[in-house]
This record gives C-alpha cells, sequence and structure tokens, in this order.
C-alpha cells in the first residue's frame, strides 16, 4: 500500500481507441468541466487507514474492494490517498460542538464503537477521499471513495453507524465549481441525515429510492428532491429511473452506492444480483450522456443477508468496475 499521495493499482494505459469527450469549462455555467485528458484511468481514493479490523463492515470492507482492485479486478484503476478532513471543513456541514465531542472527547462512543484513533483517523480519512474525489472529478470526470456513504449522520449527531457526512462535504465541496449538485442514493436505508444537512440548500438535488424504512425523510421539495421507499421488487430499476429524472438538470452527480439493497446482503426479497449490476452500469451511463463529472461512495452491504465478507467485497467491486469502463 502507498502512503499519502502515492498511487496504487493498474498503469495507464497506452491509448484508448474510442475516448470519451467532455464539455470544456466555460459554457454558460450549465454543465461540463475543464476535465483534461480525455477518460484518464479511474482514480479512486483510499488508504489502508479507511479500515479498522474488528469493527463492522463500514469501516472493515474497504480493505479487501482495495485488494481487488490492486489484483487489477477493476480494471485501469489507480488507489490513491486522501488528505483527512479537517475540523475547519467539518463544521461546513456539522455543529462545532459536535464536531468537537468526536475530535477530542476520548471517552465518547463513535458510532461504531467506542472512540479510538484508529477509528477517529478512519473517519477522517475516508471523509476526506470524499472531497478528493470531488476534486478529481472536476478535473478527469469521475472518481470515488471506498468509503463513507455515510448518509445517516446529521448536522448535530451521528446515526445508524455514520459519524460524519462524506456526501454533504462532497456537495458542498463541488459547488465551488458548478451550479447545482444531485446526490443519487441507493442504500437500503433511507439518507435523512444527508436531508437534514443538506435538504433546503437550493443548488442540492437528493434523490433517494430506499427499501427500508430507516432514517425516512419527506421531500420539502418535490422539483429538487425525490423520495420512494420500494414496495415491489419488480419496480425497483422503475424508481430508480425516477430517481434519475429528478435529478436530470445537475450539473454533478454524487452517487451513494449501497449493495444492502440486494436480498443477499440485507435488503429486499426479490431485489436480484442482475438487478444491481444493471443500476451501476445504469447511473454511469446517466452521468456520462449528460457528461457531467460522478463520483461514488461505496455505503451498505451487510453479513447479516448470508454473504461473507469477501462476497460482499465483490460486490462493491461492481460498482467501481462500472466507473472504470472506457
Amino acid at each position: 500500500m502507498g502512503g499519502d499521495g502515492q498511487r496504487m493499482g493498474q498503469s495507464r494505459p497506452e491509448a484508448n481507441p474510442q475516448p470519451m469527450t467532455w464539455r470544456p469549462f466555460d459554457d454558460g455555467g450549465r454543465r461540463g468541466h475543464n476535465l483534461g485528458m480525455p477518460n484518464p484511468p479511474l482514480t479512486v481514493y483510499y488508504s489502508p487507514t479507511y479500515a479498522v479490523d474488528g469493527k463492522m463492515e463500514t469501516v472493515s470492507k474497504s480493505k479487501l474492494v482495495a485488494a481487488l482492485i490492486e489484483a487489477g479486478e477493476a480494471g485501469e484503476v489507480w488507489l490513491e490517498a486522501p488528505k483527512p478532513a479537517t475540523r475547519q471543513e467539518l463544521e461546513l456541514i456539522h455543529e462545532a460542538e459536535y464536531v468537537r465531542h468526536t475530535l477530542e472527547d476520548k471517552g465518547a462512543f463513535l458510532e461504531v464503537g467506542p472512540w479510538s484513533q484508529p477509528l477517529l483517523d478512519s473517519i477522517l480519512a475516508s471523509t476526506g477521499g470524499m472531497r478528493d474525489a470531488v476534486k478529481e472529478a472536476l478535473k478527469n470526470g469521475r472518481s470515488g471513495s471506498l468509503s463513507s456513504g455515510l448518509h445517516h449522520a446529521r448536522r448535530n449527531s451521528g446515526n445508524g453507524f455514520c459519524q460524519f457526512n462524506g456526501l454533504a462535504l462532497a456537495a458542498l465541496e463541488a459547488l465551488k465549481k458548478v451550479k447545482t449538485v444531485g446526490i443519487l442514493d441507493l442504500d437500503a436505508h433511507a439518507g435523512g441525515g444527508t436531508f437534514d444537512i443538506l435538504g433546503d440548500h437550493p443548488q442540492v438535488h437528493l434523490a433517494d429510492v430506499t427499501v427500508n424504512s430507516f432514517d425516512s425523510w419527506e421531500p420539502s421539495d418535490r422539483e429538487r428532491h425525490f423520495y420512494v421507499e420500494v414496495e415491489q421488487p419488480k419496480r425497483y430499476l422503475e424508481h430508480v429511473e425516477e430517481a434519475l429524472l429528478t435529478l436530470e438538470r445537475v450539473d454533478f452527480l454524487i452517487y451513494n452506492a449501497g449493495m444492502d439493497t440486494y436480498e443477499k446482503a440485507g435488503g429486499m426479497k426479490g431485489i436480484t444480483k442482475e438487478m444491481i449490476l444493471k443500476r451501476e452500469k445504469r447511473v454511469v451511463q446517466w452521468a456520462r450522456a449528460r457528461k457531467i463529472p460522478h463520483i461514488f461512495a461505496l455505503a451498505g452491504g451487510y453479513k447479516w443477508g448470508g454473504l461473507n465478507l469477501e462476497q460482499i467485497a465483490e460486490l462493491h467491486l461492481e460498482t467501481v468496475q462500472a466507473f472504470a469502463q472506457p
């Protein structure tokens, strides 16, 4: 594994026979960015700091996904260590006292376990990975992070194993360069924390397709937000299309890629692996057709559905593979 700034995994390709072209930055501010060379290899943010052994899947599975990437299983992908999120950045999305409590109260219970320096380092690194993924996507079109789809974290508290909301930080980072940001949340559980932080932000559009009512929320503006709890698994992909329709006019896409919708990873009976694979390909196809920068965060995927951690990591690799396709 490499240290800060060191890239790992597959090397650059010699050539791309059909490179993707992106709109230039100066297009009236609607879409497009100076994305440099056409379709460069995918850069994904990860460092060994992300993974804490002995903790639940949220902070342990990323190293298995990284190992698959390093073995070349995802194609042309670089792994790069992010800069940890700073206190100043965290206070953009969370109340200062909550940030102080998390950083300094060593007797605190964090969302995935008692306070420890390795756990805090993991949280800060993965949250920073979302910020760095945005910066990379603004230059080269796409990126992602192997953790921090932590959509339950609210402005003044953690919730549901989520301490800091990396999706919210990513949205604010993107808004430094674009006019509108869309967050597509396809985790099994609802992203009520993201709505708590960004629901009233006029430049943020939220689209949430959930199979579980935990952390549910009610859209405050149905022109900007979409929320549905899936009742019939055969309609799951139809609901994903409805969510994408809500995001039709955004300039940047943040994708919270949960595998826990899959029936064997903690999700809904009848949502098959084939449906999940179609979903991943569709999200990438949608963003590329609009020539907007797009990033992913790996979100839920749990052993209680019957899979082991290695199988869950292989599921998450499908997201990376979809983004890595030339």
